[in-house]
């Protein structure tokens, strides 16, 4: 799919800030405007949103089971590269509520993504339920997701995050992720349980709350 495919893809979207009405809510393109172009840096041609569909995209593509170790692995490879094409080189998984590192870096986010990848297999689904998002000319653009991930298998707590210790039974996990691009490339994610489960309510968020 394209960009403006993309940017369809999942709804509902509601936006935090319109910076004048720059950004096409249907098609997630940044609009440029000349008068802010002079010294503040490139302009990129994607944001949040699109980044944010892109990886969830990849990391829906189903891995069967039932087929031998070696062509799953180069499954896993091939899936593990189109979603990483996504995330920025110094890319980390933070804990919204207290800001600590949970993955600090690419290295780890890898290891982590391949045990999701090659363990959760052809039934890992992860689906955006509710959006909000910031979007900026220029600048860091963000998008707040409510997300359900089913079948997902994980290391064991503790333990690396390859799995290599051991692993966790499938699960289904409510999550609110909010993802921060800079320079064309997802850099953060900061994970909270979505404990009071918002983001299957869809009345959860019309006053405004986002966090």
């Amino acid at each position: 799919g394209n960009h403006s495919d993309r940017g369809r893809r999942q709804e509902p979207e509601e936006k935090v800030d319109d910076r004048h009405d720059r950004h096409d809510r249907h098609d997630g393109r940044r609009r440029e405007d000349p008068a802010e172009s002079r010294d503040e840096g490139p302009v990129s041609d994607t944001n949040a949103v699109l980044l944010t569909n892109a990886q969830m995209e990849a990391y829906n593509e189903p891995i069967p089971n039932n087929i031998p170790a070696e062509k799953r692995m180069a499954l896993v490879a091939e899936k593990l590269e189109r979603f990483m094409v996504n995330f920025d080189d110094k890319v980390q998984i933070l804990d919204l509520k207290s800001g600590q590192a949970v993955i600090k870096d690419r290295n780890s986010f890898i290891k982590r993504y391949t045990c999701v990848f090659r363990e959760s297999g052809s039934k890992l689904s992860g689906t955006c339920t509710k959006r909000f998002y910031f979007d900026a000319v220029r600048g860091p653009t963000y998008c707040l997701d409510y997300e359900t991930h089913e079948s997902l298998v994980t290391a064991m707590p503790g333990t690396p995050p390859d799995g290599k210790l051991g692993v966790r039974d499938p699960r289904t996990e409510h999550l609110m992720v909010l993802y921060e691009e800079k320079g064309g490339k997802l850099t953060k994610m900061w994970i909270k349980q979505d404990s009071d489960k918002l983001g299957s309510d869809p009345y959860a968020g019309e006053e405004g709350r986002i966090a």
